[in-house]
């Protein structure tokens, strides 16, 4: 797996990656496809994530946006985040996204992420 560069101290872990769909906003500034992207989620951190989808995509050297439709436990959340590295392994892409989380989400998605802990869906890691 990727080289862990995070600051934050608890990251959660999913038992089970979590399937759902990923936009890619835009590249460089530019307009991204319209077209979802099927992706599973593996870890998460109220500002970081690890995704994994089948399409190789440039991160080094250009700035890609990308918004999530996610429901972790019972709300569903719009989030928007960008990809900072990508890593191929066994024909598979992982990508580590920085999240930016709406002031108004923060809670939120903390209480997603403690819900989840508490179905023991995912570890801290």
């Amino acid at each position: 797996m990727p080289i862990n560069n995070r600051k934050e101290p608890f990251r959660y872990t999913l038992k089970e990656p979590m399937n759902f769909e990923i936009y890619i906003l835009s590249i460089n500034g530019m307009d991204g496809p319209p077209k979802p992207i099927q992706a599973e989620l593996l870890d998460i951190s109220r500002s970081g994530c690890q995704l994994a989808f089948p399409l190789s995509l440039p991160v080094e050297n250009n700035d890609i946006r990308i918004a999530i439709n996610l429901k972790l436990f019972e709300d569903l959340l719009y989030i928007e985040g960008t990809l900072r590295w990508g890593l191929e392994k066994n024909m598979s892409w992982y990508y580590g996204v920085q999240l930016d989380v709406e002031k108004e989400d923060q809670d939120r998605l903390s209480r997603e992420m403690r819900m989840l802990a508490g179905q023991g869906k995912i570890v801290v890691k």
